[in-house]
């Protein structure tokens, strides 16, 4: 059991942190971004000569696919936000791309505008005062068309350019990943912590089936060896006390389990080992225990179950013991006395009053009656000798 426990533990600790290296390995996957080539064309008007210019400066927003894109750069109509719901796009070509400046309304909805008119993709420049710095978009729900963003100096410029009637072109190009992180990596943490989790989960299902097994076994024995114990406690030396018994006349003789002094016409128990018990007191313990109360000696060994000097090989069951002691019943009496010669004489009073209560409080307590044919004969024969003793 302590080692199923430390096993338990072990595994739970190594899951706890490989829990925590994939939490830190998401968290460091969600930092992974890619970065876009940005190239720009355009004629210029004073010395009509092609302008190229190309940068890694752009990055792919999260949920846009990695590819390539290209196409005349077209602003919004009327609004340059792109955050009206009827924002339109005026361009003759096919392949184009929207230029929305960041603000007011979110990605999604600027990329669902220009994508509803037709663009092949959306470039978003961010606001005023952030120089040529860019974030990543968050753009769920937009499909497949690319979405980068850019600077705000680059963005300023190609919109002034398209303003003043000079036609842009641009082509959007897969660059480099940035991040700690790479997917291999991610998916080895992922695949280690969802094993570890299985582990775990497989062995304490197996300790609990294995637990409740044994559990299932050992009532089995138990139940085996009260049987035998049954047997065991219905062949051993049952009689009733007489006044001339030495048990009776010793004053210090007295039953270990109660008490109480044996008494004229109690019914007592002997086991192998001599010791006497009252049977009321003895049996219920025996068909737990086994053993004499006072010299453990087994009774199984009667039955060869257990050999002479050896344990029981099932450990008992929790027992609750009741005593069927007269003494128990005077002291709880209200307005007893306390001398000896009242004491006798109450004892032999409720002997006679309480016979019948006695009995039916002995039946419930006792899940089994034991009475030997010997007993019996011996029973009949001391009635008639000793008629003051009366039993049912």
């Amino acid at each position: 059991m302590r080692r199923d426990y430390r096993v338990i533990r072990g595994l739970t600790w190594t899951w706890l942190a490989l829990w925590v290296i994939q939490s830190r390995v998401h968290a460091g996957s969600s930092l992974i971004f890619w970065t876009a080539y940005v190239e720009v064309r355009y004629l210029s008007a004073g010395t009509n000569q092609t302008m190229i210019s190309v940068c890694e400066c752009g990055v792919y927003g999260s949920d846009s696919p990695l590819k390539q894109a290209s196409g005349f750069v077209v602003l919004p109509n009327s609004d340059s936000l792109g955050c009206q719901p009827n924002t339109t796009f005026t361009t003759k070509e096919a392949q184009w791309i929207a230029l929305i400046k960041r603000g007011n309304c979110t990605h999604a909805e600027k990329i669902q505008a220009a994508q509803q008119e037709g663009a092949s993709a959306v470039v978003i420049y961010n606001v005023d005062g952030t120089g040529n710095g860019t974030d990543r978009m968050s753009h769920a729900g937009t499909g497949n068309i690319v979405a980068i963003m850019i600077g705000n100096i680059l963005g300023r410029d190609i919109t002034n350019l398209i303003e003043s009637g000079i036609e842009v072109y641009m082509n959007i190009a897969v660059a480099n990943r940035h991040g700690s992180w790479n997917h291999l990596w991610i998916y080895i943490v992922s695949l280690i912590f969802f094993g570890i989790t299985v582990i775990i989960l497989g062995y304490f299902i197996f300790v609990v089936i294995s637990r409740f097994y044994q559990n299932r076994q050992l009532r089995i024995q138990q139940r085996k060896l009260k049987t035998v114990a049954e047997k065991a406690v219905a062949k051993l030396e049952v009689r009733t006390l007489r006044r001339t018994d030495p048990e009776v006349e010793a004053e210090e003789s007295s039953c270990v389990v109660c008490l109480d002094s044996f008494m004229r016409c109690d019914v007592v128990t002997t086991l192998p080992c001599s010791h006497i018990f009252h049977k009321t007191c003895i049996e219920p313990w025996l068909l737990e225990h086994h053993t004499c109360p006072m010299c453990k000696y087994d009774i199984l060994i009667e039955e060869g179950v257990v050999k002479p000097g050896q344990e029981s090989p099932i450990q008992p069951a929790h027992v609750r013991f009741y005593t069927s002691s007269v003494s128990d019943l005077m002291v709880n009496a209200p307005g007893v006395v306390t001398s000896p010669e009242q004491q006798g004489e109450a004892r032999l009073s409720l002997n006679t009053q309480t016979a019948e209560s006695a009995e039916e409080q002995y039946s419930i307590r006792m899940d089994h009656s034991y009475m030997n044919p010997a007993f019996e004969e011996e029973q009949q024969n001391f009635d008639h000798q000793d008629p003051d003793c009366h039993h049912v």
